[in-house]
């Protein structure tokens, strides 16, 4: 069967049933209300299946001579036993939430068979108790309303049950009134509408909000500069590479804890959630400034306790990345008890080292691997899947507490959020069975789930379409843009020529292939355009290294042109402007911009060597 994550019992029997028979809905009384909301989904997916509708009761017995879907649960727990015979459906959820995991279980049945299903008995349990998901809004793509309810919608689906955002400056707080505009925020209104829908579909919305370091926006700004850890700090990069790598707050000015504070209890109230992510992460720029000469970890620490003191004072529990309190294991003991510690590495073949210190110092800790998206068009599935299923496998020998599956949205956000999907439901699998196994069987299952195609294997195509894209990595360009354009300063981008040259061609036969499965589904127009974007960047490569047959940028330009509105219009169907104009005006520019003399020399010496 095609159920993502994989069930950890499926038990088929002899004969079918068929929806069409089934008369009603009963759910239990006394269930959790949101029960009845699903039971909803459900009934209606049914009804338009096979053209009539089934009524939605609440009863005290699943009694009927006639096949039912009757819907019960105990008083907690996740697991859940769903049974499909000549009875009906059956329904049992150890708790609400295990009722609620029942009913994905089921649509995922009937997206697999229709209007028909096998006789089965489908036992299940999740390993870990945190399983959630963690969304960059900051860095280019500020999501709609409508487009964050469809990525729980999406979470829900696959077990997923608990989700953060990203935010430095995303959302209204005071201290960015005059700096960031309505089209580059989330309102107090919208993340109080989405708290609610991500109860009503059992995830828990945790705040999360930079309080440390990547502070840019705010201080760069006149009002509130003067608690830069750089003193009269002038941009020098890319705003991209600015808005990535600098802006850690003054902690020696009793100012920036309070200004830190007031945005946090603006935050705070807008959650159900009891827990708050602190994040102060990558402090690249603290002890570089106003605090030089000062001990780098004292620091650190002395400011980190008091975002948690007061985090803690208004009664939640404290979650914050661990990668530079990881760099100082004799301060550990120093951090709060009860503070979680998100636990993040992103290579291919991540150390397990760092999972193991956490868990000798006796630390709450939630492993934190990534869809590798960011950066680039397309996921990079040879990435993730060692990272997910590494790094999950270390949590599960250490004690960790599960899964907090990151995307993120690093220089501008490029990759439609249909680009990322795989990657998301890999987390949702090893969440859920941390010994999972990534097999040819779950790579369709996921190209049926996620594109709805089972003939062809789409996840093949987009690891294909990732590979493709390691001939321009969108990164590596943008420190060199930075430093030949802003810096003033002439590098070389390097390039394999004939393997951009031959990685443009597969994705020519990528796109046939997307094509010949649909054209106008907007999973696959995001795909598409992907691969488009891809090879102009591959050309764009070509060009600046003076490759032979790629001078023209002008052509390059016209492509670009043709394919930016259908990228504004997939970006704007899913996202507010935010930072749409920037990659607009980059993604021109870098078509025709001037060749370097370092590249026309080389090209030349190469030439002349060859003759």
């Amino acid at each position: 069967m095609k159920i993502i994550p994989t069930p950890r019992e499926v038990l088929m029997g002899e004969g079918s049933l068929a929806l069409s028979s089934i008369t009603a809905l009963k759910i239990q009384l006394g269930s959790d209300r949101r029960m009845t909301k699903i039971a909803t989904t459900v009934r209606n997916e049914i009804s338009e299946l096979v053209g009539k509708t089934a009524k939605l009761m609440v009863c005290t017995c699943a009694c009927s001579d006639t096949p039912i879907l009757y819907i019960t649960h105990g008083e907690e727990g996740e697991g859940y036993t769903l049974t499909i015979n000549e009875k009906g459906i059956t329904v049992r959820g150890d708790g609400a939430h295990g009722g609620y995991n029942a009913m994905q279980t089921l649509r995922q049945i009937i997206h697999e068979y229709g209007d028909t299903l096998p006789y089965v008995t489908v036992n299940d349990a999740p390993d870990f108790p945190e399983r959630g998901f963690y969304h960059d809004i900051t860095r280019g793509r500020v999501p709609t309303l409508e487009m964050l309810k469809k990525t729980a919608d999406e979470l829900a689906y696959y077990k997923i049950s608990q989700l953060q955002l990203y935010v430095e400056d995303a959302y209204e707080f005071v201290e960015y009134d005059g700096i960031m505009e309505a089209h580059e925020v989330l309102s107090a209104d919208e993340v109080t509408a989405l708290d609610d829908y991500c109860y009503d579909n059992f995830i828990e919305l945790v705040p999360s909000l930079s309080t440390f370091g990547h502070l840019y926006n705010l201080l760069q700004s006149d009002k509130w500069r003067h608690l830069c850890e750089y003193e009269d700090w002038h941009p020098w990069q890319h705003f991209w590479l600015e808005k990535m790598a600098h802006h850690t707050i003054d902690v020696s000015n009793d100012e920036s804890i309070k200004v830190v504070g007031s945005m946090i209890d603006q935050f705070i109230p807008l959650f159900r959630s009891d827990r708050f992510n602190i994040c102060c992460d990558e402090t690249f720029d603290l002890c570089q400034g106003r605090n030089k000469g000062k001990d780098e970890g004292e620091e650190y620490f002395k400011f980190l306790k008091k975002i948690i003191e007061h985090v803690n004072s208004r009664g939640k529990t404290v979650m914050m990345w661990g990668d530079i309190a990881l760099n100082h294991p004799e301060k550990l003991s120093e951090i709060p008890e009860g503070t979680i510690m998100l636990n993040w590495t992103y290579e291919k073949n991540p150390m397990e080292e760092k999972v193991e210190t956490l868990a000798k110092a006796g630390m709450k800790q939630i492993v934190c691997p990534g869809t590798s998206s960011w950066n680039r068009f397309i996921e990079e599935i040879d990435r993730s899947e060692g990272n997910i299923t590494k790094l999950v496998d270390y949590g599960a020998k250490w004690g960790a507490m599960g899964i907090l599956n990151t995307n993120w949205g690093d220089f501008g956000h490029i990759a439609p959020w249909n680009c990322n999907l795989y990657g998301m439901v890999v987390g949702a699998e090893k969440g859920w069975n941390a010994d999972g196994v990534l097999s040819e069987e779950f790579e369709m299952a996921a190209s049926s789930l996620l594109f709805d195609s089972d003939e062809i294997n789409v996840i093949d195509l987009i690891r294909t379409m990732g590979r493709c894209e390691r001939t321009c990595d969108w990164m590596l360009f943008e420190y060199w843009y930075s430093a030949n354009t802003v810096e003033g300063r002439t590098t070389r981008l390097e390039l394999d020529p004939d393997k951009a040259i031959a990685n443009n061609a597969k994705l020519d036969e990528v796109i046939a292939t997307l094509k010949s499965i649909s054209e106008t589904d907007d999973r696959y127009v995001d795909l598409l355009l992907a691969c488009r974007a891809i090879q102009i960047m591959n050309r764009v490569h070509l060009r600046i290294n003076c490759i032979p047959g790629y001078e023209d940028g002008e052509a390059i330009l016209r492509d670009v042109e043709a394919w930016l509105p259908e990228y504004r219009a997939s970006w704007l169907r899913e996202n507010k402007l935010s930072q749409l104009d920037n990659v607009d005006k980059f993604m021109r520019e870098i078509a025709v911009m001037p060749v370097s003399s370092v590249a026309e020399a080389e090209v030349a010496e190469t030439f002349q060597r060859n003759s």
